[in-house]
């Protein structure tokens, strides 16, 4: 389960889009030679990368709420752990 999260997956995903990125930046898509069609596939991927970077952000806010949790949960546990559970402090 680790290695799909904080990202395994995320990782790779986020390097792939970068090489279609850096493959894509220098042309213009072809034209179909219908200019209605044209304007139509525009604007259809410019939505779906907006949907994918809201996408993205909520996924990165999901995962800080999450590490924010474990870590609250973690603090609240060591502080109500009694100072006699606690390991006697070493003397050097």
């Amino acid at each position: 389960m680790g290695c799909a999260s904080y990202g395994g997956f995320g990782r790779w995903h986020r390097s792939a889009e970068g090489a279609r990125d850096a493959a894509t930046w220098w042309r213009e898509p072809r034209s179909s030679g219908n200019r209605a069609f044209d304007e139509y596939r525009a604007e259809t991927l410019r939505r779906l990368e907006e949907e994918q970077r809201e996408f993205r952000d909520f996924l990165d806010r999901l995962r800080h709420a999450k590490d924010k949790a474990e870590f609250d949960q973690f603090m609240a546990e060591r502080r109500s752990r009694s100072p006699e559970a606690s390991p006697p402090p070493q003397q050097g």
